[in-house]
């Protein structure tokens, strides 16, 4: 992991805060969770690697601060509810006077000692314990490792856990019956149902469907009580697409809830 994107994901994650203090607390909306990215994106661009694809579609930065998030929640410094968008608390606000370095806001997220500031004027042996403290306290968000698609299929025998947390299944709902035999809109169906590949945390899928115009949703945990639709949004419309024939895959992210399709991957 560069340093680059520990010291960004670390600004982003204080942009993320700053941004949400800034909505007035009395406002019948929050601000939602696509807003809320964005606009740490744009005050943190993404640069160098951080800007490439990931197989799920998303940048590798933007994944990494999606992934980082977690850490504001576990904190109790942020609040993320789907419908109604995300919120900071009066712990997210104390934090924001109490760290004012990104650096030390990312070692008190993992419950590390903040060290001191140096003197302007004088060495700061103390910076790099901070990144050591920042890299360590981000790692597991911010490291997301891409395998070569030539092994797939050959995974070590010990198998890294999830960075962070998955839902039990993804299923495939939609309107499939016609094409493949199986129930309409099925959300706890186990003919569409995902595989997790924890070398590259993506949930997929790969099915025959002849030509034809689809429309589809995913289904977690086997209910319709958490679904993403289109563009990742938490009971969104209908995905739709139209399909030439022949074998297609299905990737799902969790880290961001979108679902992309692609010519056979291999698994």
């Amino acid at each position: 992991m560069g340093s680059d994107t520990v010291e960004n994901t670390a600004l982003r994650l204080r942009a993320v805060l700053e941004i949400l203090a800034a909505e007035e607390p009395s406002a019948a909306g929050k601000i939602s969770r696509g807003k809320v990215l964005g606009a740490a994106l744009a005050r943190v661009p993404l640069t160098g690697s951080e800007a490439e694809t990931l197989a799920s579609g998303t940048a590798r930065g933007e994944r990494a601060l999606v992934n980082a998030t977690t850490k504001l929640v576990k904190a109790g410094w942020i609040l993320k509810e789907a419908r109604s968008g995300w919120s900071i608390t009066n712990a997210g606000r104390q934090a924001l006077k109490d760290f004012p370095e990104p650096a030390h806001l990312a070692a008190a997220l993992n419950g590390k000692p903040v060290p001191a500031a140096a003197a302007p004027d004088q060495a700061s042996p103390a910076e790099e314990v901070v990144e050591e403290v920042v890299e360590e306290a981000l790692r597991d968000a911010v490291s997301v490792p891409e395998v070569p698609a030539e092994q797939h299929g050959a995974h070590p025998e010990s198998v890294p856990e999830p960075s962070f947390p998955q839902p039990e299944s993804v299923v495939l709902a939609g309107g499939f019956w016609s094409a493949l035999g199986i129930d309409d809109w099925d959300p706890a169906g186990t003919d569409l149902r995902f595989a997790f590949d924890r070398h590259d945390e993506l949930w997929k899928l790969t099915v025959e469907l002849p030509e034809g115009t689809y429309e589809y949703k995913v289904a977690l945990n086997g209910s319709w009580d958490e679904n993403y639709g289109h563009d990742a949004h938490r009971d969104g419309g209908n995905i739709e697409m139209q399909h030439a024939g022949g074998p297609l895959t299905f990737l799902y992210d969790h880290a961001t809830h979108s679902v992309i399709t692609k010519p056979e991957v291999s698994a």
